[in-house]
């Protein structure tokens, strides 16, 4: 097995543990075990649980980031963008990935404190995206010139906190794709 597949081997079952057992409660044995590496191999590519937990956190919150800049660089229009965003969201973290999406919700705090300077990085270069795309739309007076943090809590707030429910079992209701794309719409289009 070459190192990136082993890598990826590692990560997945260091998902799983954590997910299993919980940051505390997984051990780099349960990793060897789970993924077929070596000890020292997991040493190697990661330094010890925190930096593997770190790790789990990046490639996840990466893989998200990559799809919703995916979805906003196919919607030039303000309206379809911020409702095909929520709609990315929520499939990224309900359907297409809702193990990864798990560990960012209930396991990230840890985690994202061992991936500082990945992390940081990946963030830069998300934002700076989104960011530019908003612009455009602000530019075209389609949406309201919101700060960031309002921006964010407008348009994925509600679908964050849907997330939430769902993924902990408390929560599944038909049509909400549809109701939180439209409510973000409705909160952030210029009047």
């Amino acid at each position: 097995m070459g190192s990136s597949s082993r890598r990826t081997a590692i990560l997945d079952a260091a998902l799983a543990c954590f997910l299993a057992d919980g940051l505390a409660g997984a051990s780099i044995d349960d990793v060897r075990a789970r993924s077929g590496a070596s000890v020292g191999s997991i040493y190697h590519h990661f330094g010890g649980r925190d930096g593997l937990a770190g790790a789990v956190y990046v490639r996840a919150l990466e893989d998200y980031q990559r799809a919703f800049v995916r979805t906003l660089a196919g919607h030039d229009g303000a309206a379809s963008g911020v409702r095909a965003a929520v709609g990315t969201h929520l499939r990224w973290c309900l359907t297409d990935r809702p193990d990864a999406a798990r560990f960012l919700l209930f396991c990230g705090d840890a985690a994202r404190s061992a991936a500082s300077g990945d992390l940081a990085t990946a963030n830069r270069a998300f934002f700076g995206t989104v960011l530019r795309w908003w612009r455009r739309q602000v530019d075209a007076a389609a949406v309201r010139d919101l700060p960031v943090d309002v921006l964010y809590a407008l348009w994925l707030g509600p679908a964050q906190e849907y997330c939430r429910l769902e993924l902990s079992g408390r929560s599944s209701t038909p049509g909400a794709s549809t109701e939180l794309a439209d409510a973000a719409w409705r909160a952030l289009r210029r009047d």
